[in-house]
């Protein structure tokens, strides 16, 4: 018999794989099922409700073949049965077959004291592909959140790269592709970004490779983890910048901003300075082609002499800072400036630290860069490089658009696509977060984990538009009934979970749970069709259940299905 440890721990695998939508099932050592998760219904709904523990594997492939095969093919399902049992002992390799309109990869592991586990990850049929395949097709299968944001990804202006956690590539989207010269999306799939460099390097043909052994170099230096934004040189004098985003399931993802424009601007701007070293004589021999440079460029430029003096401004930072033009054509001194910004309210959002480094000199003494946020909601990156001899150059770019594309990306990373909630990797976090401040402040908080009520009827019937505008409903009765510092998550499919804050006794959990199952209750109008379906809700309250997240939301979905066995269209507090 598997050992009770062993159990959990397959359990507690299952439960991580939900969140990667991974599906997973492990038999014993007699091919007879122990352990599965939600995800392994969602790929194969033919076995929910049927397979148990001690279930024979070939059981479980009758039920699926029983399915899956038409009138002509059915004669042959014990030999089907036959070859699928010995698959399942000695497969040592990944394989995939088609489903249900989706293209599924199984792999299978033997465990010592356990027996063997299989794992089920899918991706949608190209549409071509699913309309050849319609013996298996069934229209509304579930689809990678990243799947169904394809579009969406492909009209961010930066190239995106979607990593797991083996840094190999799981998708692109079509910017990233012109940056680094893909034609086909798939030829990218599986590669890590070294080997992406490495190609578009290879089919840039001859030239200067220096540059290339220095953005290797680059590259493989902070791909090591998910940090601070690098830049790597690219064929034909072009760069980009990388900025990495990684999400709680080990999931990266990686913008890529063509700032080859930028670059050439640098390269401008330092060629100018490195001619200033030169000489005061030649300063001014070539102050009006510098000046013609800086009036051109994007971004803003003020040079500042050893005595503080503002003595060169050019147009785009008088533009970015509001600045009068005959305040800077007298000359001013950088602190008379700063004292003039501040009276407006320049510096009203910037951190005190970037306060008190320009208090001193206007922190010209040290090479520094950050980020500004300007009254106007702009975002200005203000970069300073102190000149040998004294003085400083300063620079400033208008990053707004930079600065939304990731906050975009954060979001489609941290929430729901089809409901705006948050998803369930961002919700454990918060989650844990609300168990730390437990631990700090006493507060309590109850997990309230609500499962719909005759959901998968509305799908079968109405067909999954519909179904999909009944979910964004029931997430907004969820968010009209939460107050304004609890939170409201899909975790997948028809499950929802609330945190609610601040509560310190089970009866105020137990009435928002009544009122939500009232709500969700109640009937609704889509598309013509008066539909009406209901919720059974689960509660744990912490610290009293739990102090960890995992553990509190297992508990409030054990509760939940406590209250489904009771009938459904109510409520159960884990342990009564």
């Amino acid at each position: 018999m598997l050992d009770d440890s062993l159990l959990r721990l397959l359990r507690s695998l299952g439960d991580t794989l939900d969140g990667l939508d991974i599906a997973l099932c492990a038999f014993d050592e007699d091919d007879c099922s122990i352990a599965w998760n939600r995800t392994f219904f969602k790929f194969f709904p033919e076995h929910e409700g049927h397979v148990y523990a001690g279930e024979p594997y070939h059981a479980n492939l009758r039920r699926f073949y029983t399915q899956r095969l038409d009138a002509h093919e059915l004669p042959n399902i014990d030999r089907y049965i036959a070859a699928g049992v010995d698959r399942h002992r000695a497969q040592t390799r990944p394989y995939s077959f088609e489903h249900r309109g989706l293209r599924v990869q199984v792999a299978s592991l033997p465990i010592a004291g356990v027996g063997r586990v299989r794992v089920w990850r899918a991706q949608a049929l190209h549409q071509t592909d699913a309309s050849e395949a319609a013996d298996i097709h069934e229209p509304g299968y579930l689809r990678s959140p990243v799947i169904e944001s394809t579009e969406l990804f492909d009209r961010i202006p930066d190239g995106l790269m979607i990593c797991g956690e083996d840094q190999r590539i799981q998708w692109v989207n079509e910017p990233f592709m012109q940056i680094y010269g893909f034609t086909d999306r798939a030829a990218a799939a599986g590669l890590t970004f070294d080997e992406v460099y490495r190609n578009a390097w290879a089919a840039g043909g001859p030239g200067d490779m220096a540059p290339f052994y220095e953005g290797l170099s680059i590259l493989q230096e902070n791909m090591r983890f998910a940090g601070a934004p690098f830049e790597v040189p690219l064929p034909h004098n072009c760069w980009s910048r990388v900025i990495a985003k990684q999400s709680a399931d080990g999931t990266v993802f990686y913008a890529h901003v063509d700032i080859t424009d930028f670059k050439r601007q640098q390269h401008l701007l330092a060629q100018a300075e490195r001619s200033a070293r030169d000489s005061e004589a030649q300063l001014r021999e070539k102050s009006i082609l510098l000046e013609a440079t800086l009036e051109s460029m994007d971004q803003g430029v003020a040079k500042i002499s050893a005595t503080g003096i503002v003595e060169l401004c050019n147009r785009r930072a008088l533009e970015l800072l509001e600045l009068p033009e005959e305040l800077m054509a007298s000359k001013p001194s950088l602190m008379h400036v700063l004292a003039y910004l501040r009276a407006r309210g320049e510096f009203d959002l910037a951190s005190q630290e970037i306060q008190d480094m320009l208090i001193p000199n206007g922190g010209i003494d040290q090479q520094h860069v950050y980020d500004r946020p300007r009254p106007d909601g702009r975002i200005l990156e203000v970069q300073t490089v102190p000149i040998k001899g004294g003085g400083a150059l300063r620079t400033f770019t208008d990053v707004t658009q930079r600065k939304e594309a990731e906050q975009r990306i954060r979001h489609v990373a941290e929430h729901d696509g089809l409901t705006a909630l948050l998803n369930r990797s961002a919700f454990l976090q918060t989650l844990q977060a609300a168990v730390a401040d437990v631990r700090r402040s006493g507060r309590g908080f109850a997990v309230l984990y609500v499962d719909l009520d005759g959901f998968k009827p509305i799908n079968d019937r109405f067909g999954h538009a519909v179904g999909d505008q009944l979910l964004t409903w029931v997430a907004q009765q969820l968010t009209q009934a939460a107050r304004g510092d609890d939170v409201v998550a899909r975790l997948g499919g028809d499950e929802f979970a609330l945190l609610q804050r601040g509560v310190t006794d089970r009866d105020s959990a137990y009435r928002l749970a009544e009122r939500l199952v009232h709500a969700i209750g109640q009937p609704t109008e889509i598309e013509s069709h008066f539909i009406q379906i209901g919720a059974s809700v689960g509660i744990v309250m912490s610290p009293a259940d739990a102090v960890d997240a995992e553990e509190l939301l297992r508990k409030a979905d054990s509760a939940m299905y406590l209250a489904k066995a009771s009938g459904r269209g109510c409520a159960r507090i884990y342990g009564m």
